[in-house]
């Protein structure tokens, strides 16, 4: 390990699978301490055993995002831990709700990508500030991603809920600066893992062609 985070604290969500295991893997290599969270909790605990087997700091918390209550209840459990140094923000709705167009979008799906991708991310983020708050140097990370950059087609949920991440970020960063919290956004392009599921059958073509590679990237 590294060492280069080491004595930080940092909350991942979405941490079971994909981007967001490799993200709590980076940080415990680096010398973090990680508190995992997702809704998956059989494939967190999964996930977080196989880091500690290489001897890692983890703790974990089940948590949904579409649900304020859960949120609340997870950050009261990861509060009574202590300070947190840093939140990256990275779970998601991503799986199954692509593939159609605007004409064909129902006003429950969209609802549930907004409801998870946007309003969950600012109740996370809202439950993170007073834990991050005393630290002198705290970070978040928001995971936005590149199809709101170029528009992918026959995603529009998903691409607006990215998009809504991005300007987020724009305004919790002139906010928290104020409270020394720095707000950052990556956004990834097509990766393997959860993501990458986000079509039946794959990404569609488009997407594809958004690339600059003829290949998937593969987290970690």
């Amino acid at each position: 390990m590294s060492g280069l985070l080491a004595d930080k604290r940092i909350v991942v969500t979405g941490a079971a699978r994909g981007l967001g295991r490799s993200f709590a893997a980076a940080i415990a290599e680096a010398g973090g301490r990680v508190v995992m969270c997702d809704i998956l909790a059989d494939e967190l605990q999964s996930a977080a055993a196989a880091l500690r087997e290489q001897g890692a700091q983890v703790e974990t918390q089940t948590i949904d995002l579409a649900s304020p209550d859960s949120i609340r209840n997870a950050f009261s459990a990861i509060g009574a831990g202590g300070a947190i140094d840093g939140l990256v923000n990275n779970a998601a709705l991503a799986t199954g709700v692509g593939g159609k167009t605007m004409m064909e979008y129902d006003i429950e799906l969209w609802d549930r990508v907004m409801q998870v991708n946007v309003r969950g991310t600012w109740l996370v983020s809202q439950a993170a500030v007073p834990l991050l708050a005393q630290r002198p140097h705290a970070k978040i990370v928001n995971v936005a991603s590149d199809t709101a950059l170029w528009g992918a087609p026959r995603l529009m949920a998903y691409v607006a809920s990215k998009g809504a991440l991005i300007a987020m970020t724009r305004s919790m960063a002139r906010e928290l600066g104020e409270q020394n919290i720095c707000v950052n956004a990556i956004a990834p392009g097509l990766t393997r893992g959860g993501g990458h599921r986000i079509c039946t059958g794959g990404a569609p073509p488009a997407v594809r062609a958004g690339a600059g590679a003829e290949r998937s990237a593969t987290p970690g």
